[in-house]
């Protein structure tokens, strides 16, 4: 089957894509085809949307001719239909027609976790409590105190951490007598050169690169590209294609240029071709092994110690060989699931998640480097997960870095009020949120996490999806505090190396050790890795699939909850 990729939809201006099949077919192909490969995600959830527009009338009659047998004589048109009366609330009122079936009958005959998530008998309370996280942490939106909004706990008491955290500053310390000597990086038109030459002998670009105003970014570049790759792997045989783009911020042409051209050699690796030698086209070779993580004979990542929308329950899923720190400067192989390290990855198995999306994902001139940013940005999405918004930690900077000054009096000069919020979570890596409010009450952000406190605000400023030159804004909170931006805490040792080993060694204390998947490709030789921290959060949707963290609603109780003025 081929599918084609599609933007269906834009978050905090970012680019929601679906996949869909690349020819027009009829509902009975569709669904032909999934009973012959069930667990066909990217057809299952093209199916799953189209009944959100269907007849009711018409589903109702679907739903009794196949309920005739409880479902028996065509379990997967019978569980995607029950998959579209709890998704869609315009169907909800069909549901009826399902009683006197135990729903799990349905697991095994659909790959995605709408039903296993339904099902969990606390969720109810968990979406209450994500709408108003999500409302506090997307939409600014106060939290009420905990006596005041009626809810109970979602996270029980003994499940709240307890253990003592040591900080990036306290493993700073530490290791201060054993980090390597300082080693700049690359200069940037050395990376530029090298990435856009690889990319183009790889035939990845469609187009020459573009300017865009579309982020508070002074100079900012986007060039389209286009993945393609297919798949053969157990019932399925599919390919998949779509034009993608990738985008550049900097304070100078040349930084712009370079992360472009970097995030493209990211992306460009992300996307795995498989077939029967396993995943194709990289470096090294990586066959797949195949099985729950209780017939695994290898060390392998638990599933059960992600933080996942619903509990892992021992399906059959596809590993690749990955590694661990070992604690001496070197690694120890961890297997991993291929669908925690590929985008768009739709392999015979059914998925852990509702959506996983680049989260982890870096490249860099060594895999230091690359690993050092795949961890900042994982530990920058579980910030976002697990620290409330609070009018108390946000302020404005002045700085004494003539740039920077100049881009924030353009700012101004433009009516465009910008502020910030320290988002840093207890591990203390810096990691900082940009805001601005547009007139309309529209809210937009960038975040950004680094060792290098003024790195990581300045990032997180140029990456705010709002024009500039562009409309003035809404003004920002009145009287907050001014920071100056050399004043924010830096904790780099002036090495990818040195900053790779006092970041593991962090987490690795409190409990999180990172696992790492090389995603170099043959073709491009630039280093890539796909980095997952189990216990750490890598999804913050905040939709109605999603499960309270415990350290969210900690920080929650810490917080005090006590409304902003």
């Amino acid at each position: 089957m081929r599918y084609k990729l599609q933007m269906m939809d834009t978050d905090f201006g970012v680019g929601k894509f679906a996949a869909m099949p690349a020819v027009n077919l009829s509902f009975n192909e569709m669904i032909d085809h999934l009973r012959e490969n069930p667990f066909d995600d990217y057809m299952h959830e093209f199916v799953l949307q189209r009944f959100k527009d269907f007849r009711t009338r018409k589903l109702k009659k679907l739903i009794v001719q196949v309920m005739k047998d409880k479902g028996a004589s065509d379990p997967v048109l019978a569980a995607i239909m029950y998959e579209a009366c709890i998704c869609h609330e315009r169907q909800h009122q069909l549901l009826p027609l399902f009683d006197g079936i135990d729903p799990t009958f349905f697991l095994d005959h659909t790959p995605a976790i709408h039903i296993r998530n339904y099902l969990l008998e606390d969720q109810a309370l968990h979406t209450q409590w994500i709408r108003m996280f999500g409302n506090n942490i997307f939409n600014l939106t106060p939290l009420p105190r905990p006596e005041e909004h009626g809810l109970a706990s979602p996270i029980p008491e003994d499940d709240l951490p307890k253990k003592p955290i040591t900080t990036i500053s306290d493993t700073l310390e530490l290791l201060k007598n054993d980090l390597p000597a300082p080693n700049p990086r690359k200069p940037l038109t050395e990376t530029i050169d090298f990435a856009l030459k690889a990319l183009e002998k790889a035939d990845a670009f469609l187009g020459p690169a573009m300017e865009h105003k579309a982020s508070l970014s002074p100079i900012a570049r986007l060039r389209h590209w286009m993945p393609k790759i297919r798949c053969k792997n157990g019932r399925m045989s599919n390919s998949l294609e779509g034009i993608q783009t990738c985008y550049g911020r900097g304070l100078s042409t040349e930084q712009a240029d370079a992360s472009y051209s970097m995030e493209m050699a990211e992306r460009f690796s992300s996307y795995a071709s498989f077939g029967s030698e396993g995943v194709l086209k990289y470096a090294r070779k990586y066959p797949l092994l195949r099985g729950s993580y209780e017939e695994l004979t290898v060390p392998a990542i638990n599933p059960s110690n992600l933080r996942l929308e619903v509990p892992y329950a021992g399906q059959p899923l596809h590993w690749l060989e990955g590694c661990i720190p070992d604690g001496k400067g070197g690694t120890t192989p961890m297997w991993v699931p291929a669908q925690l390290v590929f985008l768009f990855c739709n392999l015979d198995e059914q998925s852990l998640f509702s959506a996983f999306g680049s989260t982890g994902l870096a490249s860099g001139n060594t895999q230091a480097e690359a690993k050092v940013a795949a961890l900042t940005e994982v530990i920058e999405r579980d910030s976002d997960a697990t620290v409330p918004f609070s009018l108390e930690k946000c302020f404005r900077i002045k700085t004494q870095d003539p740039d920077i000054n100049h881009l924030l009096n353009a700012y101004k000069e433009d009516g465009i009020d910008v502020w910030f919020m320290d988002a840093t979570s207890e591990f203390g890596v810096p990691c900082y949120k940009s805001i601005v409010v547009g007139k309309r009450g529209d809210m937009n952000k960038g975040t950004g996490s680094g060792l290098n406190g003024k790195s990581a605000l300045v990032s997180a400023m140029t990456e705010t999806p709002y024009p500039y030159p562009g409309p003035q804004s809404a003004p920002a909170p009145s009287n907050l505090p001014i920071r100056e931006l050399e004043s924010l805490p830096n904790y780099s040792t002036g090495s990818a190396e040195g900053d790779l080993l006092v970041l593991e060694n962090t987490l690795i204390s409190n409990g999180y050790t990172p696992a790492y998947v090389d995603l170099t490709r043959k073709d491009l030789n630039i280093p890539v890795t796909r980095a997952v921290i189990p216990g750490l959060e890598f999804i913050s949707d905040f939709d109605h699939y999603s499960r309270v963290s415990p350290r969210l609603y900690q920080n929650y109780l810490k917080l005090g909850a006590v409304p902003d003025n």
